[in-house]
């Protein structure tokens, strides 16, 4: 490369250049290290915790990070001590819509995404509804942010749901958008049972609930990785008891069971079929 003269910048297309071929030059070889992230709204229902154990059991993810709303990532669980860069292959648990994922907005979930995780990954998979609805697409923000040189990425284009098509189990079931219900009036009764539950107190913290215990183990002060573990894995105990009446229901797996049908989630990247063929995010 011609060194430039130090009166004369480099044009704005040779800088983004030298940043892809930089990003390339450090992206990990191996494509099977995994990892989930969890976002702040992990604290508004248990959402989040079921598509991390759905990611474990079906994917073979083997860590969890938290990123904050600010854009600061903190290890959970089984992470190694090199962090987030480590993992090819990332999950990313949130809710969202066509413009914000959790509490921020696209770019700067790309941006954040970038300053934690420096080197192209691999592939990103959004349980994110909305991730893939165009045209500027969270799976296209985050591909941009990389170059354009993500090998594949996965979100839903509106709505999506774990599907377990009558099976009450995160073992098989699949994300998949445009998904209906087998039963929308006890679909229905069992999620305001869980909102209720949610909002009432924690095991042993009389007077904090759910979301306030919650709201507590991610700040950044005091930050206490063991302790959102622990809250997870209550979380995924209490949210999966069996109910004798389906109507008195608040099993995050019975959600799962009633819903049925749809189709998959979108997916693009440099190479989202492995034929060494690029498909543009929406």
């Amino acid at each position: 490369m011609t060194v430039a003269s130090p009166s004369r910048p480099l044009p704005l297309l040779s800088l983004l250049a030298s940043v892809c071929l930089a990003l390339g030059a450090f992206a990990p070889r191996a494509a099977d290290a995994q990892a989930m992230i969890v976002m702040s709204d992990m604290c508004d229902d248990p959402a989040a915790v079921f598509d991390y154990q759905w990611s474990r059991a079906n994917h073979g993810v083997t860590a969890a990070f938290l990123m904050r709303d600010d854009g600061s990532v903190a290890p959970i669980e089984g992470a190694d001590a090199r962090g987030l860069p480590t993992y090819p292959q990332l999950f990313v648990a949130a809710h969202g819509n066509i413009n914000s994922i959790s509490n921020m907005t696209h770019d700067a979930f790309a941006t954040a995404l970038r300053a934690a995780h420096p080197a192209t990954p691999h592939s990103v998979f959004f349980a994110v509804c909305s991730a893939g609805a165009g045209p500027n697409s969270l799976l296209k923000k985050v591909n941009t942010a990389y170059c354009n040189g993500v090998s594949r990425l996965d979100g839903g284009v509106v709505g999506c749901a774990l599907t377990g098509n009558g099976k009450a189990s995160l073992v098989g079931a699949q994300y998949n958008i445009y998904v209906q219900q087998s039963d929308e009036t006890l679909y229905e009764k069992i999620v305001n049972n869980i909102t209720t539950k949610w909002k009432s107190d924690y095991p042993d913290q009389r007077g904090r609930n759910y979301a306030q215990v919650c709201e507590g183990l991610i700040a950044t002060r005091g930050y206490n990785a063991d302790a959102l573990k622990q809250f997870m894995s209550t979380v995924y105990r209490e949210f999966q008891q069996k109910a004798v009446d389906p109507l008195h229901s608040t099993n995050y797996l019975d959600l799962v069971r009633l819903n049925e049908g749809g189709r998959p989630l979108a997916s693009c990247g440099a190479d989202p079929t492995g034929n060494g063929r690029p498909t543009a995010c929406p």
